[in-house]
């Protein structure tokens, strides 16, 4: 669902313009030349945030967020020509988030907008008990064939890789390994950025320790790695996170990883840049979805083998 953004301005060239940009880039807008007419638009509306003019005819901005702030809970930016100091405590002190001077730049804007709107989520969910987290879910692909093959030594073999490994690997990153599956595990990073680097470190590193245990075609990784809140209970995660990262690795080719859309979103600019985008159908979503695949290759092994 889109984010709500109301507008209170009187200058109808500005309201238009703001009105547009904010629409292009993924808001529903609501717009009014005044109080009373804004009043008469959100009041039975479920409203994101709003961004008042504070001299307008009539009605002033200050009373306008006094409203609202009886009202709900809503985030309020003030737009004005204004730039004093008194004015600026002022306009805060009447319920306000932020305060933007007239003229202002469009992506300026935009950027207080997302910034606002991104740490008043957080705080919802931390009063709910949940937080962001970086869900990582790996699997041993061949995990079936070692324990059919000789399952004494091959459950010993993945024991001694979680060991040296994936446990020896977490604190590089921060990670916390919260579940143990039969042939897998689920792992917990506060940071998406270590949640990917470990990621692809990890394959590498199981390539490297496979090869050198003469498992090279049997012990092999997916990792699927997804963002999302988590409430955090007992030690273990709770969250439709949890299961998504199970649904982007199980769509992961042996050896790789998949990341989804809004991981690569969020470190866009310090990701590796060799991953590639794919559409996938996962399990219970009814569209296919865009991941990014990392494959490591041949160059990176034989780095890690002359290391």
């Amino acid at each position: 669902m889109l984010e709500t953004v109301a507008i209170a301005e009187d200058e109808q060239d500005l309201r238009e313009l703001l009105a547009e940009f904010l629409s292009t880039n993924g808001y529903r807008v609501l717009a009014a030349p005044s109080a009373a007419e804004f009043r008469a638009m959100v009041e039975f509306e479920a409203i994101d945030l709003a961004i008042l003019d504070i001299n307008m005819p009539g009605e002033d901005g200050l009373s306008l967020a006094r409203w609202l702030n009886a009202r709900g809970s809503t985030g309020i930016i003030f737009a004005t020509a204004v730039n004093s100091a008194i004015d600026r405590i002022v306009g805060l002190e009447s319920g306000a988030d932020d305060y933007v001077t007239k003229p202002y730049h469009m992506r300026e804007m935009l950027a207080r907008i997302r910034g606002l709107l991104r740490r008043r989520k957080m705080a919802r969910a931390a009063l709910a008990g949940k937080r962001l987290a970086a869900i990582t879910s790996i699997d041993i692909v061949g995990y079936t064939r070692l324990i059919q093959y000789d399952e004494h030594n091959g459950l010993a073999l993945i024991d001694r890789f979680f060991r040296d490994v994936v446990t020896q690997s977490l604190p590089r990153r921060s990670g916390s390994l919260f579940k143990m599956l039969g042939d897998g595990a689920l792992i917990d990073f506060a940071s998406v950025h270590n949640a990917i680097e470990w990621a692809v470190e990890c394959q590498t590193e199981t390539r490297a320790y496979a090869t050198a245990h003469g498992h090279a075609q049997t012990l092999q990784l997916r990792i699927g790695v997804a963002v999302g809140d988590v409430v955090v209970r007992n030690g273990d995660r709770f969250g439709e996170v949890v299961a998504l990262a199970a649904r982007i690795q199980e769509a992961a080719p042996a050896g790789s990883v998949m990341i989804s859309d809004v991981a690569h979103a969020m470190t866009r600019g310090n990701i590796r840049k060799d991953f590639v985008a794919r559409r996938h159908a996962l399990k219970n979503i009814a569209e296919p979805v865009q991941l990014w695949l990392h494959e490591i290759s041949s160059a990176a092994l034989n780095e890690r083998a002359s290391n």
